[in-house]
This record gives structure tokens, C-alpha cells and sequence, in this order.
């Protein structure tokens, strides 16, 4: 949405209301999401009072599109008192705000009182997912906390859920930046075995991990994989790799 059609938004609205038409929720929510993005909460949070003082019930689309924008300007206690609103006043919070929330907190950092809210969503009615637990394990591992997040995938299982290739993904990585590659290359066998199939993401993911090791056979193998099955590495990726095989062999020049 490009800015100066965000400005002129409010005005058509107003001119909605004068001609006898009443923006519906559609209308609202795209303006919410176009300030959200362009980082205007405070105006964000202004079409959301007119929203419901025009007697409009937000959506599970409108909750996260705010939620979303306040969690990405660390707006802590906007969000705070959001969420409180959903649970007292609003709708009951659904799986889909829960993990919006669940998002936002990891991203800023709040990772206890995202266990804490992971932890006590069955006792109010609400059953985890697998989105949910893809948003611990990334964060865990990009916190470095990999021991937390391979509980939390080992957990999986036991709630009647299936790893997907966002969940192996997050997993594998955590493992490569650990240097743990030996685990690393059982997990990615053991999510071929279960018939999860690697996506663009997770070759790139896996390619770059083997490089890092210096493990140039097994990331061209998996290269070769990936461009047989359609998919086309990143950029950083093909970049990672040209630099990596040409300062091999400028090493080997030097020698031979």
C-alpha cells in the first residue's frame, strides 16, 4: 500500500459516512493492516476505537494485524492492555492470536512469559499447535537455547502433533550453530524417513550449515538434491558457496 494512498484513507471513510455508507470490517482492517506496516500505531490504534464505536466487531485478522505492528515497535504495554481486552471484552483469543502473541513476546525478548502463556493456554480452553511450537523453537534456538528447544520438539509427539518442515528447519539450524553435526544430519534423515520433504528454506538452511563445517561434499550432495527437485538456492547462499569453493581453490594452488 503505498503511503499517500494510507493518508487519503481516513478521508474516504468520513465521505463513506456522509453518502449513508458504513465501512465495514474489510475496509477497516485493510487500513489497519497498511498502518501496521508502515509502522503508525497511534493512528492504527485511532481506527480501531472508531471501529468499534461504530458498533463493528474486530476479527481475529484485525487483533493480530495490531498485535503484530505494536510486538515489531516493542509497544509492550499497548499490547498488554490489547491482550487483556481480547480476554475480558473482545472474542475469546484463538489459536491464531495466541501464537501472534506467543511471536511477538519471543521477538522482544520475553521468552519466560511466552513459556508462561505456551504453558497455560489448555487450561483455558485453547489447544496448542504446531505453528506454536515452530515459534518456541525458533526463538529458543536463536536465543541459543537449544537444550529448550529440543525438549519442546521431543514434546511434540506427546501432544498428538507432527513436526513439519518449519519445525525440522528451526531444529536443524539450532543444531548446526551448535556444531552438533553428527545430530544435525539424523535429524534431516529422520525427516525424510517420516515423509517430510525439504522445502527451498530448509536446503538453504542445510547447504549453509555444511559449509560453515567445512563439510564441502555433503552441502554440494544436498545442492545437487535441491536443484534436481526444482528448487533454486538464495542468493547468500550462492554467494556463501562460490566464495567458499573458490578460496579452497586458491588454497590448493598455493600448495600444489
Amino acid at each position: 500500500m503505498q503511503c499517500q494512498w494510507l493518508d487519503e484513507l481516513p478521508t474516504l471513510f468520513d465521505s463513506m459516512v456522509d453518502r449513508g455508507l458504513e465501512p465495514e470490517e474489510f475496509h477497516y482492517n485493510v487500513l489497519l493492516d497498511g498502518y501496521g506496516k508502515k509502522h503508525k500505531m497511534d493512528e492504527a490504534m485511532h481506527i480501531f476505537k472508531k471501529m468499534k464505536q461504530n458498533g463493528l466487531k474486530p476479527t481475529t485478522f484485525t487483533y493480530t494485524t495490531l498485535l503484530a505492528g505494536l510486538y515489531r515497535d516493542g509497544r509492550m504495554k499497548t499490547v498488554n492492555n490489547l491482550f487483556y481486552e481480547i480476554q475480558t471484552f473482545g472474542q475469546s483469543p484463538d489459536e491464531v492470536v495466541c501464537n501472534a502473541v506467543l511471536n511477538g513476546l519471543c521477538k522482544n525478548g520475553k521468552m519466560e512469559e511466552a513459556i508462561e502463556l505456551f504453558e497455560s493456554l489448555e487450561s483455558i480452553g485453547i489447544s496448542v499447535n504446531i505453528e506454536m511450537y515452530n515459534t518456541l523453537i525458533s526463538s529458543f534456538c536463536h536465543a541459543g537455547k537449544l537444550e529448550d528447544a529440543r525438549r519442546h520438539f521431543n514434546d511434540i509427539p506427546r501432544k498428538g502433533l507432527v513436526p513439519n518442515v518449519v519445525t525440522y528447519t528451526a531444529t536443524i539450524t539450532g543444531l548446526f550453530r551448535n556444531k552438533m553435526l553428527m545430530e544435525a544430519n539424523a535429524l534431516i534423515n529422520q525427516m525424510e524417513e517420516n515423509g517430510c520433504s525439504l522445502d527451498a528454506r530448509a536446503y538453504d538452511t542445510i547447504i549453509s550449515g555444511f559449509l560453515i563445517a567445512k563439510e564441502i561434499d555433503k552441502a554440494l550432495q544436498f545442492l545437487c538434491e535441491m536443484l534436481e527437485r526444482e528448487f533454486v538456492p538464495s542468493d547468500c547462499v550462492v554467494s556463501f558457496l562460490v566464495n567458499t569453493l573458490s578460496a579452497d581453490i586458491t588454497i590448493l594452488q598455493y600448495y600444489s
